[in-house]
């Protein structure tokens, strides 16, 4: 849940072009999610402003894969950290847009709006740091 969805939600509430129940049925996702081998947590990018990442080491792919389409059924963006080939078939199942970035060993579904308010620079010293700044 991002927090322009949220406002979205709200909006329409207050506009009468959505019921409260509708409208809760959409925030009850902003916790989390218990999946019985991971709590998905919905809600860090109002907390945070960044959604969960997934860590993949210690994950099978089935289970980086559920959690990812999880996380893409909100709306919104995915990163998988860590992570192999096998765990992308599995995640481009159940999320055809998904990108796989070999060096990285990341998966990304979707991206980040774009803004204006914060910069980041990525700096490598050398070969052994690409996959890392990738």
């Amino acid at each position: 849940m991002t927090p322009e969805r949220l406002r979205e939600i709200l909006q329409k509430v207050e506009a009468g072009d959505a019921s409260a129940a509708s409208a809760f049925d959409e925030l009850k996702l902003m916790g989390f999610e218990d999946l019985g081998f991971a709590k998905v947590d919905h809600h860090r990018s109002l907390r945070r402003g960044f959604p969960e990442v997934i860590f993949g080491p210690g994950k099978d792919p089935g289970q980086i894969a559920a959690i990812a389409e999880k996380l893409a059924a909100t709306g919104q963006p995915v990163l998988v950290t860590k992570t192999t080939p096998e765990a992308f078939e599995k995640v481009s199942d159940v999320s055809p847009e998904a990108k796989w970035y070999d060096q990285a060993r990341a998966i990304v579904i979707g991206s980040l709006p774009a803004s204006s308010e914060c910069r980041a620079a990525v700096l490598s010293a050398g070969t052994s740091d690409i996959p890392i700044a990738e």
